[in-house]
């Protein structure tokens, strides 16, 4: 019974270290379409800049606070 409980746990860490990496790290966007970025105080002016270059394209910003 202990080594079926300690299988358990042995699988559910393993798991939860999989899950975590895949969430938190890096993202990937499709191939011809620019590369995923972390939106900061020293890149907002490269956002602006990327956001008005289509003017004919619908744009979404999608904001996730932790407030």
């Amino acid at each position: 019974m202990k080594k079926k409980a300690l299988l358990c746990v042995g699988v559910a860490a393993l798991f939860l270290l999989l899950a975590s990496v895949y969430l938190w790290g890096p993202g990937a966007a499709p191939a011809g379409q620019a590369p995923v970025v972390t939106l900061s105080e020293t890149n907002f002016a490269e956002f602006a800049e990327a956001f008005d270059t289509q003017v004919d394209a619908p744009r979404v910003v999608f904001l996730l606070s932790p407030t």
